[in-house]
């Protein structure tokens, strides 16, 4: 990371530092300090099992002369001790009782990334006036045996989430990943969740960047609940074992066309899905993964329909899956395209 210093500052530690006095070099390094520390404790991560002292440390952070106020990216790695003893869940308790009691000193904090385990640290109600004013909210570490909620989450201004699991949010969401991971040893999962289960109470049609991925399932009578809220979506990446024609049909007439990033991965493509990424112009980065099937024409005639505006194109050949990457510059041209895929070997020209 690149710190730009002020003039003035930059004056002050060569004049220091002419000075051959322990008072001097201890000045300078408190300057110092007071410009690196934000930026040290910007993103925290929360582990106690990789800190010598985790409670000294969290008792210090929770302090109001602490570092909380410096903290904008709060990760909660883990809070558990080796062992089950008693001894061991006393501690995790102890650990958790301080972080809690650090939270509220956390008056810049943007964002929290948490395991499953340790979500019930964030859906502490007394911790709700704290948290009010968090945009980014992410729940991992999932191991998939069982459903997860994310119910009891009171984040008013909530913009992003990403979660394993179903759950619903009345929130004004503007991003949203949902990853409903699949059973360790793919024997199917008894909890698959059709889209209507993880969406049948979301309120929100802010949505401009939707990612599903894993073991979730789009049905046809769900594609006409669902596509009204994605009437401002401007990003879309969608991996699952198949997506209905009818999707990208809805899309296509309720007019929502993908500008940002469309990410596609799946089994097999329909006709549909090349239909209407062809259907209108503007996306800047395309990316996809269709593994069973002859798409290389295809794709060649998405590229081809908007070569004035990609900036990133990412596919990979059905055959092999061997996938290659090419950035396009805002000037580049179809002919420099497609020229460069043939020599690839990925989209033949003819």
């Amino acid at each position: 990371m690149a710190i730009s210093f002020p003039a003035e500052l930059l004056e002050l530690f060569v004049i220091e530092a002419s000075i051959p006095t322990r008072k001097a070099l201890r000045s300078t390094c408190k300057a110092l300090r007071s410009i690196a520390t934000p930026f040290v404790f910007e993103n925290l991560f929360v582990d106690t099992r990789n800190k010598k002292r985790p409670f000294k440390f969290l008792k210090y952070l929770s302090s109001e002369k602490g570092f909380a106020k410096y903290v904008l990216h709060l990760h909660l790695v883990s809070l558990t001790f080796q062992g089950k003893s008693m001894l061991g869940l006393r501690k995790e308790k102890d650990c958790e009782k301080l972080l809690v009691a650090a939270i509220p000193y956390m008056t810049s904090l943007k964002s929290i990334s948490c395991s499953a385990s340790d979500k019930r640290i964030v859906t502490n109600a007394s911790l709700w006036s704290s948290l009010n004013h968090i945009t980014a909210f992410s729940i991992t570490n999932w191991d998939g045996n069982q459903p997860m909620s994310i119910s009891g989450l009171h984040l008013p201004h909530l913009t992003s989430l990403s979660y394993s699991g179903t759950g619903s949010l009345d929130t004004h969401l503007t991003t949203l990943n949902i990853h409903y991971s699949k059973h360790p040893d793919d024997r199917p999962n008894p909890f698959t969740p059709m889209v209507y289960v993880v969406f049948h109470r979301f309120r929100s049609t802010c949505l401009t960047s939707l990612s599903l991925s894993g073991n979730i399932s789009l049905g046809l009578l769900e594609v006409y609940f669902l596509v009204p809220i994605l009437r401002r979506l401007q990003s879309l990446s969608l991996n699952l074992d198949s997506v209905p024609p009818e999707f990208w049909m809805e899309l296509r007439r309720q007019g929502v066309f993908i500008k940002d990033r469309f990410a596609l991965t799946t089994w097999e493509a329909d006709d549909s899905v090349f239909d209407y990424l062809c259907s209108y112009i503007g996306l800047q980065n395309l990316f996809l993964r269709i593994k069973d099937g002859e798409d290389d024409l295809r794709a060649k005639g998405v590229v081809r329909k908007h070569r004035t505006t990609l900036r990133s194109v990412d596919i990979a050949k059905p055959s092999s899956l061997v996938s290659f990457h090419i950035w396009v510059s805002e000037f580049a041209c179809l002919s420099c395209i497609l020229c460069r895929f043939s020599q690839i070997g990925r989209l033949p020209l003819s």
